[in-house]
């Protein structure tokens, strides 16, 4: 950024020198003068950029295989020894530091001890570029994320959303078993495999506790958030994966928001949760609604948790007890996300 502002500068000067009168004799050197700006001004090294950085690690990838980006971070396809990956590239000079400091950590210790047939597997990490760069390698989704599917075929049929739905619920509950809270479950860090099976992604604000289980880090996404988050409550972080939850099942349902974020402050939002200010399209059955608004019950103790939710009707219909697939030492599933990192505040749920 600073070499066009230098040159840019230097015009401006030199057209204030061109209207001052000179003696005949420095006529000759105005030549010289208008060169200036075209001389490289002094910079520092130009970094290589982050696909070719991978491709010094043994990865085939190139700067059109992007796959998303967020305000520190860029994810591209790659290829390395034959299988297809999703790299996630983060910027860790320019991230905050409560970021480089407490969540990239978290995002990587509670990311890499987690195996399931419906969470994206994170493969390896590594730093390169001497630390400026962190490197993700993860599963590759080839068929984008949820949020993308629903924006372009409209909300899900009633078979798929119980087999996609339950698939995460299933995944839920198995982070919850864990004692991790994923904390931005949403359409976007949802992934579609090849073999259509989803995926929960972006790992950038799970946490783990194993004695209490409120936090005070309000963080996420407000369309998905808990009234506990908005209202800058201590929340349980389980129960506040539940509500994203329900949430979610409500978006793939019906393609729209269960609540008008747009002009709305978060109290305004926290007494449309609070009277469950959303409305169900006719179609969609009884039991559905009274799964979904069960998961979106504004008290957090009478809410459900992941495991009680599995006997909800809406979810019940649809146990399924999958072989677990453990992925080849890179290959499978992808990230179509923008890292929350790059798109959330802490503190302050925007």
């Amino acid at each position: 950024m600073d070499g066009p502002k230098h040159h840019h500068h230097n015009h401006r000067h030199l057209d204030g020198l061109r209207g001052v009168s000179k003696p005949t004799t420095e006529r000759r050197h105005k030549p010289k003068l208008a060169t200036v700006p075209l001389e490289t001004p002094p910079r520092a090294p130009v970094q290589p950029s982050s696909t070719a950085v991978l491709r010094q690690y043994g990865f085939t990838t190139y700067s059109k295989w992007q796959l998303g980006c967020g305000h520190y971070s860029k994810v591209y396809k790659a290829i390395h020894k034959e299988k297809e990956v999703a790299i996630k590239v983060i910027q860790i000079d320019q991230v905050e530091r409560i970021f480089r400091e407490k969540f990239l950590p978290r995002e990587l210790n509670c990311w890499q001890v987690v195996r399931h047939p419906n969470i994206c597997e994170l493969f390896s990490s590594f730093e390169a570029n001497n630390g400026k760069l962190l490197c993700m390698i993860m599963e590759y989704c080839s068929a984008g994320d949820l949020l993308s599917h629903i924006q372009r075929h409209g909300p899900l049929s009633r078979t798929r959303a119980q087999r996609w739905m339950r698939s995460l619920l299933d995944a839920v509950h198995y982070l919850h078993k864990r004692k991790i809270a994923h904390r931005d479950i949403k359409a976007e860090n949802v992934l579609i495999s090849a073999s259509n099976k989803v995926k929960l992604s972006d790992f950038g604000f799970a946490c783990t506790m194993n004695t209490v289980q409120r936090s005070t880090t309000y963080c996420g996404s407000r369309a998905y958030s808990s009234p506990q988050i908005l209202s800058a409550q201590p929340y349980d972080i389980y129960k506040n994966d539940v509500w994203s939850l329900g949430a979610l099942c409500f978006v793939v349902l019906t393609n729209t928001m269960p609540f008008r974020e747009d002009g709305q402050n978060n109290s305004q939002i926290i007494a449309q949760q609070a009277r469950r200010g959303y409305s169900w399209p006719q179609n969609i059955a009884y039991d559905v609604v009274r799964s979904v608004d069960s998961m979106m019950t504004y008290d957090e103790g009478a809410r459900p948790t992941a495991r009680e939710c599995k006997k909800l009707p809406f979810f019940k219909e649809y146990a399924h007890d999958e072989p677990s697939t453990t992925a080849m030492a890179f290959g499978g599933g992808n990230a179509y996300y923008n890292g929350a990192y790059d798109s959330y505040g802490v503190g302050v749920v925007s």
